[in-house]
């Protein structure tokens, strides 16, 4: 039962695109949760107006939790996934808040941004840059397409609390298999590899900050299809029939054992712990 987690930006991105359809339940709120940190951590933007890129915009929770904050601001958003850019111009269609501030939306790769340069007062890169085959490309184009004085700001998940639960889970199902690492991911949890690529991407210092969001279910019933839709894409792909048969009975059964060590409460709801780091720099 070998590991079928994405290794490469590649495959990342074509494991992403595949799950579109459970995203938002199945890890698109909990990035959507970090968005709702960012806007603070602009001190420069305008109060008033102001543009801002939504960079590998996915739904566009970015956008949402943005212009919770600045409301008057000029959104420009795009994702080089087109389902996903469809799924966001549904959502605008039914929010004239969004219809309003939404100035273009398209399908664009980040590294190839088309983006006059210096036209934008923030970028938001939520959960999107390591996705980027060249990410280092990607940074510069985050560069160029701010206005000098400009602000940006990128994501990353720092931990991964859904991962000992996921390690329990494939050691009672099969526990001779090579527990699941996510080889495309877990690289950029060490600080240093983001800031390496945002310096060379033009940008002379960059602040962390790191932010703490649920991964969570309404009640333990769906945090187990949380977590089921998460390992499905993670590492089930290649998993025997017998094997994924045992999946969602033992997941439920590792979920009430880990209740008070890795999963939390909040009322009814019930969750892991992830931690993002968010990085801050200006052109």
């Amino acid at each position: 039962m070998a590991s079928s987690a994405p290794a490469s930006a590649k495959e990342g991105l074509a494991a992403f695109a595949s799950v579109i359809s459970v995203y938002e339940h199945r890890v698109g709120h909990a990035c959507r949760a970090v968005a709702s940190h960012l806007p603070p951590l602009l001190k420069s933007f305008p109060t008033v107006g102001g543009t801002v890129l939504d960079n590998a915009c996915g739904t566009g929770a970015a956008t949402q939790e943005f212009l919770k904050v600045y409301p008057s601001a000029e959104v420009s958003a795009a994702d080089v996934v087109p389902p996903m850019v469809q799924s966001f111009k549904a959502i605008i269609a039914a929010d004239p808040g969004l219809v309003a501030q939404v100035k273009d939306l398209r399908v664009e790769n980040g590294e190839t941004l088309t983006y006059a340069d210096n036209s934008f007062d923030a970028v938001l890169t939520n959960f999107g840059i390591f996705f980027f085959p060249d990410p280092v490309a990607g940074a510069k184009q985050i560069y160029r397409t701010l206005k000098p004085g400009g602000t940006a700001v990128v994501t990353l998940w720092k931990t991964f609390g859904f991962k000992p639960i996921l390690w329990e889970v494939q050691e009672r199902v099969n526990p001779a298999s090579p527990l699941t690492e996510l080889p495309l991911m877990e690289p950029w949890c060490d600080p240093k590899k983001l800031e390496k690529v945002l310096t060379d991407g033009g940008f002379g210092s960059v602040e962390f900050s790191v932010v703490k969001e649920g991964m969570w279910g309404k009640d333990k019933a769906d945090f187990v299809t949380v977590l089921l839709e998460n390992f499905g894409a993670l590492v089930s792909r290649n998993w025997t029939d017998e094997e994924k048969a045992k999946l969602a009975p033992i997941t439920s059964q590792v979920v009430d054992e880990m209740q008070g060590k890795f999963c939390i409460m909040d009322g009814e709801k019930v969750g892991c712990m992830m931690e993002a780091w968010a990085a801050v720099c200006t052109k």
